[in-house]
């Protein structure tokens, strides 16, 4: 069974996108943790083993971009995927995130197929 942690701010947010996991076949069975920043996140990958990492930009206390320096710098944890789930969605904001360390780039308003899409590359069908 694969374990997903979801990293925002909004509960509202948070909820979209654990529908969106359960829709998706490789994650519809998931054990999902959730974390309100980017703080809360680290804790919890600390503490447990991960398979994926959805993370928003803007949080308070720890940012998302944070977040993925922390992960990769940090703990040094370079093959956990993580992906970026944000409203910056210009070229240099992707870029940006990539360059940290991002696996993958989603800008909200979300495409559900573009999820599905980036959940299975990395982990599979």
């Amino acid at each position: 069974m694969k374990n997903v942690l979801v990293v925002d701010d909004s509960a509202t947010f948070r909820q979209l996108l654990c529908m969106g996991l359960s829709r998706v076949e490789v994650t519809s069975h998931a054990n999902i943790t959730e974390a309100t920043d980017g703080e809360d996140a680290l804790s919890k990958l600390k503490n447990g083993h991960f398979d994926l990492v959805l993370t928003d930009i803007r949080m308070p206390r720890l940012d998302g971009l944070g977040f993925v320096r922390q992960v990769r710098e940090g703990l040094g944890n370079r093959e956990l995927p993580i992906i970026i789930i944000s409203t910056k969605g210009e070229e240099m904001d992707i870029e940006l995130g990539m360059s940290i360390g991002a696996s993958g780039y989603l800008s909200k308003p979300i495409s559900m197929p573009r999820l599905k899409e980036l959940v299975v590359k990395f982990l599979g069908e």
